[in-house]
């Protein structure tokens, strides 16, 4: 915004005319750079079956989506959702504390597909507990049964660091004796044996448990989750060419010759180093290749590692509905029950609201669009009518309207986009930003998402024209001429952009909140023309 001139009266110079008929005056803007921005973000992400590859382009940009948010110290909060409403798991609700492992066999030689060995999906409701493991009770040995939470209970027993856990040992008991069904082997039918030179053999679905899982340690999560695997043959099984995945973007293999002896535990652990992974011995390392989801649902800026984080609740896979309804998912969110029931704490009075709609179909919801923008817009009082920043919608879809109806607004070699038409109506409505999801790099529409949430602004209107040639730009902390910075360099940190008589800085060179831009100039010459003198 524009700064009082008094504020930095000693940096204001008049000019005055030179010894011939060419005049020129030196001119002065002071600005000053917009204040801390308060915004929630809801981030409304496509998971039906053709988004894979969005979705992980999404959860690799985080750093620079809040590029700009660390520099200005933004008070954000960021929440997930999905389009998908019909489904009870999404239909609204803030995703977290939600997440599969699946252990995979070695690849088919003639089909490349993965057998899976054994998978385990857990959400909220197995009630994780910040340094505390989940433990399979030990009389569980197929792996029909390793996925029903009356099967797994929180740890009692201590460990290393003073977690609570048996990582590498047996479990005590939960007090789970379900019955099992005669005709249930807990094979998948898949023959992947295979014995090694050794004598060990590669597993069969029916040899091998995930037995225990630390999804949200008591130190650090990058160093400290981890996950153990029960063998329950009487056969030494060689992991050479299994995997650790998840249906988003994790996938870790084991290292060539890893082994369990039967009857024995393995621990995969994010670090092999104990004295960092809270105390775990003898762990092979699976470092960023495979993280677990805990139970947050909404990034603020303490959360520890929230780049992680970001990337575990964009990326949620390709379950969804392909009836995409962002608007009514969004809405479902933001009303009674979920907003003061599992969505508690993410709307704030005080904050502007931003929506960010990433979806490669157009929106199906049952209500017309100007009923979605005046529910929105509700939310944030009269100010959002007028007021674009408290409440703005911004759309990464397929952004052209295409010739014909039914071609794609976009293609890729990902696959094709349909056009958003409702989301892009919203986002020109409301001046959030429209950019192309068929895009191959996502970094530069997250940063630029990023930038204007931020509230900073990148461009100042100058109140004269200048000599582009004399343009200097000084940056200041406050008021006080003392509070001098540096002088920018044009063309490196700023260009001129004449057609709309702007400064714009560059990536990177964004002046911080609340610091002033004194622009000196010298105006364009006007000559005199002594001959048109009376």
């Amino acid at each position: 915004m524009r700064a009082d001139h008094s504020l930095l009266a000693a940096l204001l110079l008049l000019g005055g005319c030179t010894d011939y008929d060419f005049y020129s005056q030196k001119h002065t803007d002071v600005f000053q750079q917009n204040q801390r921005n308060v915004v929630d973000i809801l981030l409304v992400v496509d998971n039906s079956c053709s988004m894979i590859e969005e979705q992980l382009k999404l959860a690799t940009n985080f750093d620079s989506f809040i590029q700009y948010f660390d520099g200005v110290d933004v008070d954000y909060q960021i929440a997930v959702i999905t389009t998908d409403t019909n489904q009870e798991q999404f239909s609204g609700k803030l995703v977290g504390g939600d997440d599969e492992i699946i252990l995979l066999g070695p690849p088919n030689p003639e089909t490349g597909d993965y057998p899976v060995l054994d998978r385990v999906e857990y959400t909220s409701e197995w009630g994780l507990t910040q340094g505390v493991a989940l433990s399979l009770d030990p009389s569980v040995t197929r792996s029909a049964y390793n996925d029903i939470l009356e099967n797994w209970c929180p740890a009692t027993d201590s460990y290393g660091a003073g977690g609570l856990g048996t990582p590498g040992a047996a479990n005590p008991s939960c007090g789970a004796n379900g019955p099992m069904p005669d005709d249930d082997t807990g094979d998948s039918g898949a023959d992947t044996a295979d014995s090694g030179g050794d004598g060990a053999r590669t597993p069969t679905s029916s040899d091998i448990l995930i037995s225990e899982i630390m999804a949200d340690a008591g130190v650090d999560d990058a160093a400290g989750e981890w996950v153990e695997l029960r063998n329950v043959s009487d056969a030494t099984l060689d992991l050479t060419g299994c995997s650790l995945a998840d249906t988003g973007r994790n996938f870790w293999t084991f290292p060539d010759g890893t082994q369990i002896a039967p009857g024995g535990y393995l621990v995969a652990a994010r670090s092999d180093d104990s004295a960092a992974n809270g105390g775990v011995e003898g762990a092979v390392a699976t470092g960023p290749d495979f993280t677990l989801n805990d139970d947050l649902r909404i990034i603020r800026p303490d959360t520890p590692n929230a780049d992680e984080i970001f990337a575990e609740l964009v990326a949620q896979g390709i379950s969804g509905s392909g009836i995409e309804m962002g608007l009514e998912a969004a809405r479902m969110a933001l009303s009674e029950p979920l907003l003061s029931g599992l969505n508690a704490g993410f709307l704030r009075d005080e904050a502007n609201l931003a929506f960010i709609i990433v979806s490669d179909e157009d929106d199906t919801s049952p209500y017309p669009v100007d009923s979605y923008l005046r529910f929105f817009t509700d939310l944030k009082g009269e100010e959002a009518y007028r007021n674009h920043q408290r409440f703005s919608i911004s759309s990464v879809v397929g952004d052209e309207e295409p010739e014909f109806d039914g071609e794609p607004s976009c293609s890729s070699p990902d696959g094709e986009a349909s056009y958003g038409s409702r989301y892009v109506d919203l986002s020109r409505r409301t001046d959030g930003l429209i950019d192309s999801i068929c895009d191959e790099d996502f970094s530069p529409i997250a940063l630029e998402l990023g930038l204007t949430l931020s509230g900073l602004s990148v461009e100042f209107a100058l109140s004269e024209i200048p000599d582009e040639t004399t343009l200097e730009v000084s940056l200041y902390e406050t008021a006080d001429a003392d509070s001098f910075v540096e002088t920018l360099t044009k063309d490196e940190d700023y260009v001129y952009v004449p057609d709309l008589n702007v400064i714009r800085f560059v990536e990177g060179q964004v002046p911080p909140a609340q610091w002033y831009i004194v622009v000196e100039y010298e105006l364009q010459p006007t000559f005199n023309d002594p001959s048109s003198e009376g």
